[in-house]
């Protein structure tokens, strides 16, 4: 039952000429129905769901504001509007609506009150066969309006019992407190121990609960999911099932737009050069749009370096990414690389102190970090559950996650030597990430792309790629230094309880006393570049000579001591083959599986990505005191030498 409106009323509403209306009702611009009146003359009624939302909101706004005011205060059991279902609402406005024109009607009637009555009984018929009713029905209705306000209005005729139970308080939470227990009771069992509960507590009570059906019944309608969930099944089970979560969207990401970083523990015992036996962890970058591996890199230990050689091989081959999205670890929140975030104090003395452009704002990354204690926010997570599953369990040494998933042979296999070197599973590793992990059909948020290759997933997303060469990006990935004032010496690093310095006469006397900072590349310590608190590129510096002589012996161990992972130069096809075949000794499913990304790294069926936009991105820096021209020292010391009367010896 919907309240119509008449042309003009809907003229009113809309501010308009009546004839504008009909013209829209005649040309379809707005539903009508056309009925004839009692003149046996067209018109149009016009259903409220079928007008422009702003007109319906004034429309109720004018009723609201309509209604009389006396009913309105002689009811004090009204409850607000909005209160009401759609139905309700509906049958509220057309009966008012009715009613008011029944009285508008009879005052200008020019016959008897009754004869009136008759005649717009008829009226209505006629325009609105839909929704009959009697005189009586008319009185009846007004005065349950002017008695019970708005609820007078309703037809309430099978709604009397409807939310009333015979299920007391008591009953219903005794019951609830055998239901809602991680027992899981049934419910035919929680209502045989209300029962027994009642005949022991309050006998006389007995009689009065209602049958089991009754129970069952409230059991479906009344009790939550999210209360039944935490009840019965825990607050595990609520946080998983009912909590509220974080929704990504992922059909509007492109590749490269973001990429997820972390660290993983293989579980699996490898064997270094020097006979250790040890678990290596992974560095990983995941793209997220496509789920592929970006950049990769196994180390024996996790840290800052290890994070950006692993970057450093993702930029290489896929581009440098938009965003980058870590946790809180301190191989990300390092000063030089992502920046100290959250982890960066106040200064004591309120003065703010200069921050060194770590690498990720030099490439153009922003970086964002996970909510603390909140792991299971990245997606890279789950990518880690799949390493475990699909290329740990496929050596012979794989320990599982904790002592359940322990292997039996495990202890046998160590026994006898069966350990996978170092340099054979790091390349294991780099191989299937690339060739059957990335290669394995989509699965993700966007069910568009299911079952792609996610390479070809991240082809096909890839709008955008930014490059930089190889020299530019050694560059952009330099480690760098903290501020440091220019001494007689330069600048220094320590490292390994050992220092370096670093110093020429040009970049002593143009910066003694002033602050600066250097960058450094861990593989070659030989040099630094200097950069002013504006971060502008100064000079390169090199290493002082006696220092290179002195510490030269301990470089391997200032590279470890940098967190420098290595990477062994002797792997070879002979030694692949002779570590995962002949040491295996049968076609184990590594070996299948490394068949299998062979042949995918072979066949390469996916196209290469064509982005749209190729930008190159490079560092611009100019040394200042090359720009400047720093003071040429011979012909200082010479003019020197004349002012205080002596000669020149070259």
């Amino acid at each position: 039952m919907e309240t119509r409106l008449t042309t003009k009323e809907v003229a009113k509403l809309y501010n308009k000429n009546e004839s504008t209306i009909r013209r829209w009702a005649e040309s379809g611009k707005l539903d009508a129905e056309c009925v004839y009146n009692e003149f046996n003359s067209p018109a149009y009624l016009f259903a409220i769901s079928v007008l422009d939302k702003p007109i319906q909101e004034k429309y109720f706004a004018q009723v609201k504001v309509s209604l009389p005011k006396a009913a309105i205060s002689a009811s004090k059991k009204d409850k607000p509007f909005d209160h009401y279902t759609d139905d309700e609402r509906q049958e509220i406005m057309w009966w008012e609506k009715t009613l008011k024109e029944w009285k508008a009607y009879r005052d200008r009637y020019p016959g008897s009150k009754a004869e009136a009555d008759s005649t717009f009984i008829a009226l209505c018929a006629k325009t609105d066969p839909e929704n009959t009713f009697s005189v009586d029905t008319l009185y009846r209705k007004e005065r349950n309006f002017r008695k019970l306000g708005l609820d007078g209005l309703l037809d309430k005729r099978g709604k009397a019992r409807k939310g009333k139970t015979k299920i007391t308080e008591e009953m219903w939470q005794t019951f609830l407190s055998y239901y809602l227990d991680e027992a899981q009771h049934p419910i035919q069992k929680c209502y045989e121990y209300t029962r027994i509960y009642f005949q022991k507590t309050a006998p006389e009570l007995v009689a009065d609960i209602p049958t089991y059906s009754t129970f069952w019944r409230r059991v479906q309608n009344d009790i939550p999911e999210p209360m039944e969930v935490l009840g019965r099944q825990g607050q595990k089970a609520f946080r998983d099932r009912c909590a509220p979560y974080i929704h990504r969207l992922y059909e509007e990401m492109a590749s490269n737009e973001w990429w997820v970083a972390d660290n993983h523990t293989f579980d699996v015992i490898t064997q270094g050069e020097n006979g250790q036996r040890h678990r290596l962890y992974l560095t990983a970058f995941f793209d997220a749009r496509s789920g592929i591996f970006t950049g990769c890199h196994v180390t024996t230990a996790p840290s800052s370096q290890s994070t950006l050689v692993a970057l450093r091989k993702g930029i290489l081959k896929y581009g440098i990414p938009e965003n980058i999205y870590v946790d809180n670890g301190r191989e990300f929140l390092t000063h030089d690389i992502g920046g100290l975030g959250h982890r960066k104090k106040k200064p004591k003395n309120g003065e703010e102190r200069f921050e060194v452009p770590p690498v990720f704002e030099r490439l153009g990354i922003k970086m964002t970090n996970a909510i603390v204690k909140n792991a299971k926010a990245k997606i890279i997570e789950r990518r880690f559950r799949d390493v475990k599953d699909q290329l740990s369990r496929l050596f012979e040494t794989y320990t599982g996650g904790n002592v359940v998933e322990k292997p039996e042979r495990l202890k046998g296999v160590l026994k006898n030597g069966e350990i996978p070197l170092d340099a054979t599973f790091t390349d294991t590793v780099e191989t299937l990430l690339d060739w059957y992990f990335n290669q394995q059909p989509y699965g993700g948020e966007v069910t568009a792309d299911h079952g792609k290759p996610r390479q070809q997933v991240y082809n096909e997303n890839l709008h955008t790629k930014r490059v930089a060469g190889a020299e530019d990006l050694n560059l952009m990935l330099m480690r760098s230094a903290r501020v440091q004032t220019v001494g007689r010496r330069g600048v220094h690093l320590d490292i390994a309880g050992q220092r370096l310095d670093y110093w020429n006469d040009d970049f002593t006397f143009n910066y003694m006393g002033k602050k600066v900072y250097f960058r450094y590349d861990p593989d070659n310590l030989s040099a630094v570049r200097v950069y002013d608190l504006e971060d502008r590129f100064i000079m390169t510096v090199p290493v002082d000579n006696t220092a290179v002589l002195t510490y030269g012996a301990s470089k391997e161990e200032v590279k470890a001591a940098m967190g420098k992972v290595r990477r062994l130069e002797r792997i070879t096809k002979e030694a692949l083959e002779a570590s995962t075949v002949q040491a295996f000794g049968r076609r184990t499913a590594l070996e299948l599986v490394l068949e299998q990304a062979h042949e995918n790294q072979a066949a390469r069926i996916i196209l290469e990505a064509r982005p749209k936009v190729l930008e190159l991105q490079r560092p611009n820096e100019e040394p200042l005191l090359k720009a400047v021209g720093g003071p040429d020292l011979d012909v200082m010391n010479r003019n020197a030498l004349r002012k205080q009367g002596g000669t020149y010896d070259e």
